[in-house]
């Protein structure tokens, strides 16, 4: 049977197993949990997990990280790009043992596991009933219209909800009301996939505001009218000085827009409302502006250049197929009873981790 087939990776976990516990080092703080997030992640891209860790990276970011550090958006964009090209420059042999490439694989984990955390964004709950016939005009507070809902609402192309909603998401930006523009975010999203699904693929716009790589009727989508809005309302924040996070908004426009196709349809949703908290919270701080990524380079410094032992400690076990790892093999599942008997009887992914944290304290001890 092809599911008793168990593809293991280079360094002899389940794929999804060694994807799980690099998150689980992620999410943990000490010098042990950093050196199993290095062994885990020099295990997942020298087995054909590249674009499948790249993905976490910037899921985790999005999800742990967000407004508690935003300037670690333009860092990973730097970063990933940097590692993107060495792997369209080189063989994937010479990209393995390239020190350039294992450098910036584990200065990213050093720099994301530093950054401190900030709880994923709760998304208000849309009911069905708030779309029925009415409901939008009986709740509107008629909010003021300002120059930005001028400069971006068409009523050529755009239904009458977008400008409604649109006047309320501005004004939850001046008032600082992020749960309520997470809630108008989603309502006015929903609304768009509702009538799409009535409608034949028609929403509540036909102007194109999506990037020229989307096909058909997708460059409509409602959302990239409210990314539109948001990118217009930071510029009106920037001028009145409120707000000081150019090249931070940018990076999350660039990523929603499609500057990062490993990520999923959630987190981009997550990075719609990370924009959104942005311009409802950081005009009220001290300073309106990202704190410093990177706080004690120095220290930083020396810890990757001990970092190129985890690849060589990889390296050093036999090469697997990555033709045969797919990313359908990274994917965490739910263990089925049958399966956690089955584990029970042959060496656990916990014994593996024991055996090498025992091996790292000797390491660090020394």
């Amino acid at each position: 049977m092809e599911d008793d087939i168990e593809i293991r990776t280079r360094a002899g976990y389940k794929p999804a197993e060694s994807l799980k516990a690099f998150l689980q080092a992620l999410n943990e703080s000490g010098t042990i949990a950093t050196g199993r997030a290095l062994h885990f992640s020099a295990d997942l891209v020298l087995s054909g997990g590249y674009d499948v860790w790249i993905r976490t990276i910037w899921e985790f970011a999005i999800e742990h990280v967000g407004l508690a550090s935003p300037r670690i958006f333009v860092y990973l964009k730097k970063r990933v790009s940097e590692l993107d090209a060495l792997v369209s420059r080189l063989s994937e042999e010479d990209l393995w043992k390239n020190d350039e490439f294992q450098t910036r694989v584990s200065e990213i984990v050093f720099v994301l596991r530093e950054q401190p955390r900030k709880t994923r964004i709760a998304w208000p709950k849309v009911g069905p009933e708030t779309h029925r016939d009415g409901w939008l005009r009986s709740v509107s507070t008629a909010a003021t219209e300002s120059e930005v809902i001028k400069r971006v609402y068409k009523p050529s192309s755009d239904l009458l909800p977008m400008y409604t909603v649109g006047c309320e998401l501005l004004k939850c930006c001046n008032e600082g009301g992020t749960e309520k523009a997470l809630f108008w975010i989603k309502w006015l999203i929903d609304e768009d996939q509702r009538l799409r699904k009535e409608n034949s693929g028609a929403g509540l716009s036909t102007l194109d505001r999506g990037p020229p790589s989307l096909k058909g009727k997708s460059k409509s989508e409602v959302s990239y009218y409210i990314l539109v809005l948001f990118a217009e309302a930071y510029k009106e924040l920037m001028v009145r000085k409120l707000i000081r996070m150019n090249e931070e908004f940018q990076a999350l426009l660039d990523l929603y827009r499609g500057g990062e196709p490993r990520i999923g349809a959630r987190s981009r949703r997550d990075i719609l409302g990370l924009i959104a908290q942005i311009l409802c919270e950081v005009p009220k701080w001290k300073v309106p502006a990202a704190p410093t990524l990177i706080k004690d380079p120095v220290t930083l410094s020396r810890a990757i250049t001990q970092s190129s032992n985890f690849f060589r400690e990889v390296l050093a076990e036999p090469k697997v197929s990555t033709a045969s790892v797919s990313k359908q093999s990274f994917r965490l599942r739910k263990e089925s009873t049958k399966a956690r008997e089955k584990a029970k009887k042959a060496t656990t992914m916990e014994d593996q981790i024991e055996a090498y944290e025992a091996a790292m304290n000797i390491y660090l001890n020394k």
